[in-house]
């Protein structure tokens, strides 16, 4: 009894703080009222206390909201911007405490005022009518109109996340078409509502319409339903365009990325091998699990716990119930569906954290290590694969350094990689670049002309005017814009049928090396290698041969030197041995190949040789490329003074053969001696007499005897 008192006293206490805290954040209400009890113990009023006043939370969550840090982007003003009444604050507070609240404030009223025809027609014009059908009738299919558009989009919200919870956790490959539900929400709503607003306005109005109504009243409905199902149409073809954009960027990101994801199947894969035989490492507890285990015996008096052991049954059972009917699946469709705890599914969803990718690597790594061994070699792998070639091939997934073995770090490190690689892809994948979204803009605008031509085929109108005109329309539209057309067709074609790169590929153009930053459907924007930008006609890199580097393999880039003349066969040899001993060493980096060539000995003076740098990977990452460059040309260096292979000019560190004896010659005699070099020579003088050869006595022919 004795602890009665203070059981109360700390109610009493609670109570208290309760109250000093509603009224620190009512900011000066009035004081709260207490009634007395016999033990003493302070119990809340009816009227006042906190935990009987059911809108105390509401009331503290409005007058403390604040509209900058609104739940949505739309919904969210900076101070000043809105009125600090409190109506409005509470108005700004429902709008984000839910997604109910919200969309009930935007349902209802405007219910509301669609009843009051209704409502007229049901208490004071009993016999009002629209095209021969009552006010009633209207208001009940204007409301299933309103409602039934906040309906779709609330189915079409659920959908994905009920998808994704049931048939996405059992099929993986559903991921995908989960993932365009959830992007064409809207568009799925707009086609669900337009069909919900076509079939209802039939019995709701078409039927009810009086039989003594007006031809003109009866024309006027039809032409209303006509122009429903044209709406609802269009809203098809709109959802097919949609569809069709969802379908090319995903075939365009496959097709971009084929290469990354054949790989990324390959190492998924081999890891679903090497975990289906696999086991439960007992004792560590930084391993996965395969969560098959059964819990601890012994009963636990806690409730909550047995709740959520109950629930785990459930979930067992739940899981076992679909493994059964997933084994029943697959033995028709030939591959693994409906199984949650099948190898591939379980690597899967390992796969998508980071940190149950490490607990899965060591998993593996224990569960095949040889007893007293601290790394892996491929033949603790080899009985399970097919031969020696595919467990080869798998263990170099790991072997990263081709060292022959693997350590529990460098199986973490490469299966991190594949997490990193899925992660990447997929963001790839989903996401829509700014190519597809031009070729969107266009298509909507085909939709739009299409929408034009199923309305007016609707109403009524004379299809062969319709289309006469519109092919006026176009031809004249083809004589204003055909160039454009064709450079709009040649830029699809070459986006996405020939598709040379991706955003950041590293490409070499007849004009130098560059990066992509940014690919739109009529121009491709580089980066070059001082980090200008340049711009690109589509048109124009159509005609030009496209180096890829990133979609390159192994690359080898020639690197030509000379050496002096006399250099002899038995050097380089010996050279060549140093080199191929160096990449061996080095073989993440660099092939295991080294091979020298004389090229040229020009004049007799030099060798010039080459060889090939034989890089592990391609020149994607030009640091590494550079690094690697740097590291081979220095070892080349070190063992060409190593085998006594030098430059043209002979060794730079041989020993002088004496002092160099010099002839001291006087300025004077060497001034006068290119004095008398530079002075001009006499030119021969002419005789005085002329250079008359002929003499007096010399006949002349010319003259007669």
């Amino acid at each position: 009894m004795s602890s009665m008192p203070a059981a109360s006293g700390a109610r009493s206490n609670d109570y208290a703080y309760n109250d000093a805290e509603s009224q620190s954040q009512s900011q000066g209400t009035s004081t709260r009222k207490h009634r007395r009890t016999g033990d003493g113990a302070s119990r809340p009023g009816l009227s006042s206390s906190q935990s009987w006043d059911l809108f105390a939370g509401v009331r503290r969550g409005y007058q403390d909201f604040d509209s900058a840090n609104a739940s949505e982007q739309h919904l969210a003003f900076a101070d000043g911007d809105v009125p600090k009444t409190a109506l409005v604050r509470f108005y700004n507070y429902l709008l984000n405490v839910s997604i109910i609240t919200r969309w009930m404030l935007f349902i209802i009223p405007m219910a509301g005022l669609l009843w009051i025809p209704g409502i007229l027609q049901l208490t004071t014009f009993p016999n009002a009518a629209i095209w021969g059908v009552k006010l009633v009738w209207w208001s009940i299919w204007l409301s299933v109109v309103w409602v039934g558009w906040w309906a779709s989009l609330a189915a079409s919200m659920i959908l994905p996340i009920f998808v994704r919870a049931t048939l996405g956790v059992v099929a993986v490959s559903l991921r995908r078409y989960i993932d365009w539900l959830t992007a064409l929400k809207r568009y799925l709503a707009l086609f669900g509502w337009t069909l919900a607003v076509w079939i209802s306005f039939q019995p709701l109005i078409n039927k009810r319409q009086d039989s003594d109504a007006s031809s003109s009243s009866k024309s006027a409905l039809d032409l209303a339903a006509k122009l429903l199902f044209a709406i609802y149409i269009c809203a098809g073809v709109l959802l097919f365009e949609k569809f069709s954009i969802q379908w090319i960027a995903t075939k365009f990101h496959e097709e971009s990325y084929a290469e990354r994801i054949a790989h990324q199947k390959f190492a998924v894969g081999v890891i679903t091998t090497l975990y289906r035989h696999s086991h439960n490492i007992m004792g560590r507890s930084d391993t996965l699990k395969d969560n098959t285990s059964g819990t601890a015996k012994g009963v636990n008096a806690d409730p909550r716990k047995a709740l959520k052991r109950a629930l785990k049954g459930v979930r067992s059972a739940a899981k076992s119930t679909t493994t059964v009917f997933g084994n029943v699946a697959s033995e028709i469709a030939g591959t693994s569906i409906l199984q949650p705890n099948s190898p591939q599914s379980m690597v899967q969803a390992a796969l998508e954290s980071a940190n149950k990718t490490r607990l899965l690597a060591r998993r593996l790594f224990y569960s095949f290590v040889s007893q007293g061994a601290d790394v892996l070699y491929v033949t603790d792998v080899h009985p399970y694969f097919g031969n020696a070639m595919d467990a080869e091939l798998a263990f170099t997934l790991f072997d990263k350094d081709g060292n022959g073995d693997v350590t529990r770090d460098e199986l973490e490190l490469a299966c991190l990689d594949v997490h990193r690689e899925q992660l990447s892809i997929e963001r790839s994948v989903a996401d829509i670049d700014s190519a597809v979204g031009r070729l969107d803009n266009i298509l909507m605008s085909l939709y739009v002309l299409i929408a034009i031509l199923v309305i007016a085929v609707a109403l009524e109108a004379q299809l062969a005017s319709v289309i006469a005109a519109a092919g006026t329309f176009v031809l004249g539209l083809s004589w204003l814009i055909g160039g454009s057309l064709a450079d709009v067709l040649t830029s699809i074609i070459f986006l996405f049928i020939k598709h040379p790169f991706d955003v950041g590929d590293r490409v070499d153009l007849p004009e130098g090396s560059f990066t992509v930053k940014q690919i739109d459907l009529l121009s491709t924007i580089f980066l070059d290698s001082q980090g200008t930008t340049v711009q690109a006609p589509n048109t124009v890199l159509s005609t030009l041969f496209i180096k890829n580097i990133r979609r390159s393999g192994q690359q080898s880039e020639p690197f030509v030197f000379d050496v002096a003349y006399d250099t002899s066969f038995e050097q380089i040899e010996q050279l060549r041995k140093k080199m191929l001993q160096f990449v061996g060493e080095n073989g993440r980096d660099y092939q295991p190949s080294f091979d020298i060539v004389v090229s040229d000995i020009p004049e007799q003076t030099k060798m010039t040789l080459s060889a090939n740098i034989m890089y592990k990977s391609n020149w994607q990452q030009g640091a590494i490329k550079a690094r690697r460059r740097n590291k081979w040309i220095c070892a080349l260096k070190q063992h060409l003074a190593d085998s006594g292979v030098y430059g043209p000019e002979g060794n730079p560190n041989k020993p002088s053969d004496g002092p160099k004896e010099y002839t001291l010659v006087p300025w004077d005699e060497v001034r006068n001696k290119q004095t008398a070099q530079t002075m001009p020579q006499p030119s021969p003088t002419m005789p005085s007499a002329g250079w008359r050869l002929a003499s007096e006595n010399t006949p002349d022919f010319g003259k007669s005897a």
